[in-house]
């Protein structure tokens, strides 16, 4: 699966992914606001995306890798999906030298308008993120994009008769 917009590809990630990933996620600047901790190896991130391919398979979580001109520069997801709830998270990162240039925006974008191609057996609702207040870009990238703040976390409530976000760069 491929979705493009005006200067990224957002593909389904792969093995072939595994070191772009690994250096992207151990980079100190990354890995200083993002979940997966420090030190991740090899190991950790093949496992990594063994799962995001599972939940691809079933519809309900993808992981796509960022890549311009046939680099991978970062990645995008949709996980945790929470059927009683009909509520799923989103997460990201990037390469430090790709910041500040609109590419998330785009990336994230072009992700949440194509939702139910991605997910077809999760009925979204509701995409949340998770994000500590100290990470400015993350916070205004949620902002942007419509996300409001509720109970610690960045919420966007999806009406399906609303029209599609509007494209960033």
């Amino acid at each position: 699966m491929e979705l493009h917009t005006q200067r990224l590809i957002l593909r389904l990630v792969n093995y072939r992914d595994s070191r772009a990933l690994l250096e992207i996620l151990n980079d100190p600047q990354v890995s200083y606001f993002n979940d997966y901790g420090t030190d991740l190896t090899m190991q950790d991130i093949k496992a990594m995306i063994q799962s995001d391919l599972e939940l691809f398979y079933q519809g309900i979580g993808v992981r796509m890798m960022l890549v311009k001109d046939g680099i991978q520069i970062g990645s995008i997801g949709l996980f945790d999906y929470c059927e009683d709830t009909a509520k799923i998270y989103l997460g990201y990162e990037l390469e430090p030298k790709h910041w500040q240039q609109g590419y998330m925006r785009e990336a994230a974008t072009c992700l949440l308008n194509a939702l139910e191609v991605i997910l077809p057996k999760a009925l979204v609702e509701q995409v949340s993120a998770k994000v500590s207040p100290h990470n400015t870009r993350s916070v205004n990238l949620l902002s942007h994009l419509g996300f409001e703040i509720r109970h610690s976390e960045y919420q966007l409530c999806l009406n399906k008769s609303k029209s599609k976000l509007v494209s960033g760069n």
